[in-house]
């Protein structure tokens, strides 16, 4: 019975969400650009309140991360979290190129061309981190030739709908796991394309346990390993809200660790890569996933 009801609560929840997506796109559609954001603000904010699992989640993880800080700081952190994601999605689903560009502004932009003209495609190493949807967007208005690495969500129509909207901004997505997929990573260097993959959460794939705000996290190697087999050129790049909406893009070039053990090189580059993220975590803590299970593996 409990089975059931479990398999039962599941199809309604997957039932809902592609729902909520539909309405939330046709929603974005036919409001304005600045109401939309704050639409989603709000929706962000009602989120906090609805999803105690979640918020509990954030809250626990950002006092993990944040020994010294005092509860009131850790409570507001976690909701102004909630209300970020909240506009992050509604950004991306009024994003047009023209918009993108508009809206974005990029430092160190100069290391993607210079990068590019290696001629072996690149690497970006990024997070979730600010609005990393409208990152990839940002590149491709401006005509940087964007690839993406992407783990298949379930139910399968909200998948679909992200590859949608990724695809109509012109980012290709590259489904993990499915057929293809290994010969479209190596079309991208051959064609000379930048490969986005973000390495900050705890997934079931190739990884190492590196330091992440403190304590050892399961982290993919896929960007170290992948820029040491390919000899790609490897950027670091996040998106950083800035007001209510413009979004700094922040690109630096890192300079990848050979010591000629491949795979003490991997863990070694991918530990420098999380570093990275992190510090870019600590300037802006309010615009990063907290409800994410980053520590849910234990290091043996």
């Amino acid at each position: 019975m409990n089975s059931r009801l479990l398999r039962l609560r599941k199809g309604l929840t997957r039932f809902l969400l592609v729902w909520l997506i539909r309405l939330l796109q046709l929603t974005a559609h036919i409001v304005p650009y600045r109401l939309g954001v704050w639409a989603g603000g709000m929706l962000g904010s009602i989120a906090y309140h609805a999803l105690p699992r979640e918020r509990s989640r954030a809250v626990a993880h950002l006092a993990k991360a944040y020994a010294d800080k005092d509860r009131s700081w850790i409570i507001g952190t976690a909701k102004r979290c909630f209300i970020h994601l909240g506009k992050s999605l509604f950004e991306v689903l009024m994003m047009t190129p023209e918009r993108a560009r508009r809206v974005t502004v990029f430092s160190g932009e100069e290391e993607i061309q210079k990068a590019l003209d290696e001629g072996r495609g690149v690497v970006v190493v990024t997070g979730h981190i600010g609005n990393w949807e409208l990152m990839g967007q940002a590149a491709t208005a401006k005509n940087y030739p964007m690839s993406v690495i992407a783990a298949p969500l379930e139910p399968q129509q909200v998948s679909d709908f992200i590859v949608s909207v990724r695809a109509r901004s012109g980012v290709r997505t590259i489904l993990r796991g499915r057929p293809g997929a290994a010969k479209e990573i190596i079309r991208v260097f051959k064609e000379n394309r930048i490969l986005g993959i973000l390495i900050d959460q705890d997934t079931d794939v190739e990884g190492a346990f590196v330091d992440f705000m403190g304590s050892p996290a399961w982290t993919p190697t896929a960007a170290a390993s992948m820029a040491l087999k390919f000899g790609a050129p490897v950027l670091f790049a996040f998106t950083r809200r800035e007001g209510t909406c413009r979004h700094r893009v922040t690109v630096e070039r890192l300079s990848l660790i050979t010591t000629g053990n491949v795979d003490q090189d991997i863990v070694m580059n991918t530990a420098a890569f999380t570093k990275k993220i992190e510090q870019s975590i600590r300037a802006c803590p309010e615009q990063w996933v907290w409800m994410h299970r980053r520590w849910r593996r234990q290091h043996q």
